[in-house]
């Protein structure tokens, strides 16, 4: 009788472990996550005079990316990001950087609408890009200035 209680014990604790585990794994993948709010001018990129479509390995729908220069004038965190003092101090590092980006989306050469000097809210979600989609930066348009 004592065997079979110890047997009942140790399963149960074993499913209690197995279930909570998977709980809290999915909670902390998600923290990892940083959700940043960026307002930026667009620059010039490296590379480039003006923003300009390219297909990259990020994706593979078939539809090129736009890349672009941005300037980060102010940062903040994110919805997602508001409670963790690390994504807040992660997001406000941001401000003043200047690099190229790939907006997320799908982007046709003869359809650029975005120019030099434009003013953009992006939202950018930085992860470790050891998980799918692998990548480490998505950014795409939240609002454009008028």
């Amino acid at each position: 009788m004592l065997i079979k209680i110890i047997k009942l014990t140790r399963h149960s604790l074993f499913f209690i472990i197995a279930i909570s585990t998977h709980v809290f794994s999915e909670t902390a993948s998600d923290a990892r996550k940083i959700e940043c709010l960026l307002d930026i001018s667009v620059l010039p990129s490296q590379n480039f005079q003006n923003p300009i479509t390219q297909y990259t390995s990020m994706k593979n729908d078939g539809y090129p990316m736009l890349l672009i220069g941005i300037k980060i004038h102010d940062a903040h965190a994110g919805e997602a990001s508001k409670k963790l003092k690390s994504h807040q101090f992660y997001c406000s590092s941001l401000i003043g950087e200047q690099k190229d980006v790939y907006l997320s989306g799908s982007y046709r050469s003869q359809k650029i609408d975005i120019h030099i000097g434009d003013q953009l809210k992006l939202r950018n979600i930085h992860s470790s890009g050891k998980s799918y989609p692998y990548w480490t930066n998505f950014y795409w348009i939240e609002k454009r200035d008028e």
